[in-house]
């Protein structure tokens, strides 16, 4: 059985207020309404609905009970239900404010299994076959939350995600599991989208995506989404992953869409529209990407029409270029093209000039001299044939990949874009030859790239050599200033690489050949005395508050000639490279009277706080050659000693004040508990059907997953945000009705877990409100 993962409930305060009196009204005058109003019979359909907790996205209220039966609408079909948000009060047996889900047997009313759901933990659940879904919500008296929202829809299978939709002229949405919170593990979900009518195709828009980012070789291995050309995923359009929001077109009246979610690290996933379009409407714009896309003509993979005239408007980054592949083409092929053709233009102007017209198969690629390029297809009133597939996709200019070092002058070098933020997925690589017998320094001017552990996200590397396999002189993210270089041959390779994530402003670097001493890193060169009387003097590290240099040593003495008085210590920012013994990067301070004694050694995040014996302190910092950090900025101050660490210890007053302490905090505790007493919510109606209760549905395990999830790629880093609004969530389904059940029918049943179904168990919420 999936362990849940269980996080602390926040503080409620409990306030009586005016609403709380409007709502004892209202309950006095409409109370079977009210107490009837979510215990509630729901017909699941093929396109998602929602049930949520009394009040949400407010705080729902003390004493709730509350209850949901949920069937599929089709026979032969199951229920998936898909905890989209969860924050409900927390203790490790739910024994306060607990919401559970019974997996009922049609046939016996026999409980088949049983989950209770507190704190933020969120489920992705399927169903077996001839049961339904019986979720109760019951609170205590003590504090409230913010609730959940549950999606809930109906699909045959065994998958827990994923529903055959129909396209309309209409636009409509569907959302990766979760969404807006986090996805789930270990799933593949299929949405499989027909269109209306046979004459329609189907374009879908990807309004919004943040998935696991492209791998280290530029390709999405981990999570990611694949559109396919047809509902049996025979033709793909195109894979992608990170923050790409890529547009296709289906050929003909279908195409599917698939999630693969691997067992690592979650993300917020992915909202589409779809929707259907006459088929011989073909003009689309859309957006290259470090990732190949497919363009296929219209009816694809069946002949095309006659009487097309078709235009795809590319445009990629600023900096970059687009390269569009010949896959296949079947064409009415006649000299010149004259008939049916595939017209390739440098830019998106009407004026802009023709790259290739083609009506017969090319190996070599087509390559556009900016960052835009139309595609035009067009089909005269004659032979027809089996049409094309292209692929396209986008690439930076690096420049030329070959320079010399002169050693006469500096030349330089800058990240695409400089001094602008670079772009995502960059991979350049240049090669600096100097004359035989030379050397090539490289100074790094200034460098600001997104920083991670071991450089691996973004980075600028250097390579004694002009081979893959030479060694490796100096790999860098983060901030830098003044980091100088030097090869021990006449080459020196310089590669630059960036992920699908956070961007920053780049590097500005200079190289230039001669004969330089063989070090390859300078040593950095800090540290002065300095006496203070009353003023407070402050102690910086190299290139605070960016990222200090590899390979520093700096020391400082700081005195006061005031008789009596000593040296303080304080910290007013501290973060240094952290090993348990604070070998690697440390602050290290000495008491200094007739002889110098070690006070101490910092590093991590904590930093000094203490004073000397007499009137000198001497700071010494030191980083090795690996990681670094923002580094500190320490204050310092004269005055008289604040303790005697020779003082006897007082006893008596240290447990007097422990004493004390204990008997205000449980004066102050008794008091807050007065006070948790808060208004009933109103629980909000649901939709319900009449409908004969039949259908299959079957449990899936859902796995456990980190409590914090990890960083989106292509946007900013993930962020908890509040729970997502009913009506951001539902604004696509029809308004939710009701229809009260007697309680005499359906009685809430609450038992622990029992085996024989499975669940998968999704990440614990991040999205609790602030």
């Amino acid at each position: 059985m999936p362990v849940l993962h269980e996080s602390s409930p926040q503080r409620q305060d409990a306030i009586m207020n005016i609403p709380y009196f409007f709502g004892l009204c209202v309950f006095w005058l409409y109370g079977p309404l009210v107490s009837g109003a979510c215990n509630v019979t729901l017909h699941a359909q093929r396109e998602p609905l929602n049930f949520t907790s009394p009040n949400y996205p407010g705080n729902y209220g003390n004493h709730e009970n509350c209850y949901w039966d949920i069937y599929p609408e089709t026979s032969g079909y199951r229920v998936v239900l898909e905890m989209v948000f969860s924050n409900i009060q927390y203790y490790f047996t739910c024994n306060h404010d607990v919401l559970t889900i019974d997996v009922i047997n049609n046939g016996d009313q026999s409980k088949a299994s049983s989950r209770k759901i507190c704190g933020e933990s969120r489920w992705n659940i399927l169903i077996e076959d001839d049961q339904h879904i019986h979720a109760v919500f019951t609170t205590d008296a003590s504090g409230t939350r913010s609730g959940f929202l549950i999606r809930y829809y109906e699909k045959n299978g065994t998958e827990t995600c994923g529903v055959p939709l129909v396209a309309t002229s209409v636009g409509k949405t569907f959302t990766s599991p979760g969404y807006p919170n986090t996805y789930f593990q270990r799933q593949t979900c299929t949405w499989t989208i027909t269109a209306e009518h046979q004459n329609q195709t189907i374009q879908l828009y990807t309004m919004d995506s943040v998935l696991q980012n492209v791998s280290s070789r530029g390709t999405c291995n981990n999570d990611y989404v694949t559109v396919y050309n047809g509902q049996y995923g025979s033709y793909q359009l195109g894979t992608f992953c990170g923050n790409e929001r890529p547009v296709f077109n289906s050929g003909g009246n279908a195409l599917s869409v698939r999630l693969r979610t691997d067992s690592s690290q979650v993300y917020k996933g992915f909202k589409m529209l779809y929707k259907a379009i006459p088929a011989t409407t073909c003009s689309v714009t859309l957006s290259a990407g470090y990732s190949p896309m497919v363009i296929v003509s219209p009816g694809y993979p069946s002949n095309y029409v006659n009487g097309l005239d078709c235009q795809w408007t590319l445009n990629a980054p600023i900096g970059s270029n687009i390269t569009v592949k010949v896959l296949f083409l079947d064409l009415e092929k006649v000299a010149s093209c004259v008939d049916d053709y595939l017209l390739f233009k440098d830019g998106s102007a009407n004026d802009a000039r023709q790259l290739a017209k083609i009506c017969d198969s090319r190996s070599t690629p087509i390559v556009s001299s900016s960052n835009h390029m139309t595609i035009m297809f067009h089909s005269d009133h004659a032979v027809t044939g089996g049409g094309f597939r292209l692929q396209y996709s986008s690439a930076f200019d690096c420049g030329l990949s070959d320079l010399s070092a002169s050693s006469v002058t500096w030349k330089y070098l800058t990240s695409p874009g400089y001094p602008s933020n670079y772009y995502n997925n960059v991979h350049c690589e240049w090669k600096i030859r100097a004359p035989y017998g030379y050397e090539i320094k490289v100074e790094i001017i200034y460098l600001s790239l997104e920083y991670s552990s071991s450089c691996s996200r973004d980075y600028l590397v250097f390579k004694d050599g002009s081979s893959s396999w030479s060694p490796q002189l100096g790999k860098y993210c983060g901030v830098y200033y003044s980091k100088q270089l030097v090869s021990s041959i006449n080459y020196i390779t310089i590669a630059f690489h960036t992920d699908g994530s956070t961007t920053r402003q780049g590097y500005n670097l200079k190289y230039k050949a001669g004969i330089f001493p063989s070090t390859t890193t300078t040593t950095t060169v800090c540290g002065e005395d300095d006496t203070i009387s009353y003023e407070t003097k402050y102690i910086e590290s190299p290139n605070y508050p960016l990222s200090y240099p590899d390979n520093a040593d700096c020391e400082w003495t700081i005195s006061t000639s005031i008789d009596g008085y000593v040296i303080h210590v304080d910290v007013v920012y501290f973060n240094i490279e952290q090993d348990s013994s604070c070998s690697y990067d440390y602050v290290q301070l000495y008491d200094v009277t007739s002889y110098e004694s070690s006070i101490g050694r910092w590093c991590g995040r904590d930093g000094p706080n203490t004073q000397t014996t007499g009137q000198t302190m001497k700071v010494k910092f030191h980083s090795d050659g690996s990681t670094s950090r923002s580094g500190f900025k320490l204050s310092f101050t004269a005055g008289e000693p604040t303790y005697d660490s020779a003082a006897p210890t007082n006893i008596g007053a240290i447990l007097g004040g422990v004493f004390g302490g204990i008997t205000a905090v449980g004066i102050a505790t008794c008091c807050c508990c007065g006070l948790c007493f808060r208004k009933k919510s109103i629980p909000n109606v649901q939709q319900q059907r009449n409908r004969p209760r039949e259908g299959t549905v079957s449990f899936i395990n859902v796995p456990s997953y980190p409590q914090t999830p990890p960083t989106a790629p292509a946007v900013l880093p993930f962020m908890s945000p509040p729970p997502p609004s009913y009506n951001d969530v539902v604004k696509d389904d029809p308004p939710p009705y009701f229809q009260a059940v007697p309680l005499s029918d359906i009685q809430p049943v609450v038992t622990s877990y029992s085996s024989g179904a499975s669940e998968h168990q999704g990440i614990d919420n991040p999205a609790g409100p602030s």
